[in-house]
């Protein structure tokens, strides 16, 4: 057997690393896989031995190197196992408010992305009632559970409450925006909300399998181009005589047609599909969407990269999420559980992901 190089033990030790900031780095404990964490530690403490072994008595200084930050690294996931552990003996309890948590805080990433910043008059109201119904879902849900950890869910509920507060200000000011300034001004917005819907439809549904698609999302888009063909018809009836807004309108309006044809064969396709097809559907979009990022983000420079890709990506991964965890609801299948749990890692990387970009960026 050959024997294991420097290099191979440096490739090795990286990969590990990687692994378990994606899996279990910063994670709610009560819902991390204690095997995964064996086998890292496993693969770890056998790294370990090769080093050592490859070392045989000398002191070169690359190597000693990886092997304290590898030693190091092994006492940090070996006191991580023990807290895990406690945290799974807690029980179920536990296990569902960190779920929640986790929810929440991917909830407010998407609130980040979408409207820290951003222009109010071309931001999304159906993207904002569905985050402030997402949040007040979750803050019911949580609430129950505050009794039995008053502290640490008693201080989450307050972060969301504080949050909801925030997000049906800006809806607020959002809508009242809507209205502002001259005709022509309002007519270029009402164009962008509806390129901003189309958009969602390019990423989310065109050229991608059905049964992966999740119908309400479409249906949220037809009824904000519904409101933005009306706000448009609005301003003609008032006088503005303007063709691309009449162009517009039509646009708008052959859209919406094609997407509720959409949303037909969705539905129709969906009823038909067995469990089991479905989550594997769900699973082959999500290795999909993770191809996308290994190509455009994966050991590229953060100062070069695209942020409205990467929030497309979000999107995309958090709508699999979403589909995921109610069929988790419904009723849980191993293959989907594990799939649920990559995809929820895998989308707070994402989200983090985003945060640091902006930082490389504004530096």
């Amino acid at each position: 057997m050959t024997k294991p190089t420097f290099k191979d033990i440096k490739a090795q030790a990286e990969e590990i690393y990687q692994l378990y900031d994606a899996r279990f780095a910063g994670k709610a404990r009560a819902t991390r896989d204690i095997e995964l964490l064996d086998d890292l530690l496993g693969r770890l403490g056998r790294l370990i031995d090769d080093g050592r072994t490859l070392l045989n008595g000398s002191r070169d200084p690359a190597l000693m190197s990886v092997l304290e930050m590898a030693t190091s690294n092994l006492e940090v996931y070996e006191t991580e196992r023990k807290a895990i552990v406690l945290a799974h003996e807690r029980g179920p309890t536990s296990a569902e408010s960190s779920r929640l948590v986790s929810i929440a805080n991917l909830t407010f990433g998407k609130y980040h992305r979408h409207y820290a910043g951003k222009e109010r008059r071309t931001r999304d109201l159906g993207l904002m009632d569905e985050i402030i119904a997402d949040l007040e879902n979750i803050h019911e849900q949580l609430g129950r559970h505050r009794f039995a950890e008053p502290e640490e869910v008693g201080a989450n509920l307050a972060i969301i409450v504080q949050n909801l507060g925030l997000y049906r200000t800006e809806r607020e000011h959002i809508a009242e925006s809507r209205r502002s300034g001259t005709h022509a001004e309002q007519a270029d917005a009402l164009a962008t909300l509806a390129n901003e819907q189309f958009k969602i439809y390019r990423e989310q549904f065109a050229g991608k399998g059905r049964p992966s698609r999740r119908p309400a999302l479409l249906e949220r888009v037809n009824a904000q181009l519904e409101e933005i063909h009306k706000e448009m018809r609005r301003l003609a009836d008032r006088g503005y005589d303007s063709d691309s807004n009449k162009r517009n309108m039509g646009i708008v309006r052959q859209n919406l047609e094609m997407y509720r044809g959409e949303i037909a064969e969705i539905k129709k396709l969906r009823a038909t599909i067995a469990s089991d097809d479905l989550v594997g559907n769900l699973g082959g979009a999500a290795n999909d969407v993770m191809a996308q990022y290994r190509e455009n983000f994966a050991g590229k420079d953060r100062r070069s990269r695209d942020l409205e890709l990467l929030s497309s990506l979000c999107d995309m991964m958090g709508e699999l999420a979403r589909q995921m965890d109610d069929l988790e609801q419904v009723g849980a299948t191993p293959a989907n559980t594990k799939n649920l749990a990559i995809v929820m890692d895998t989308l707070s990387m994402y989200e983090s992901e985003y945060r640091h970009i902006e930082e490389a960026k504004a530096l």
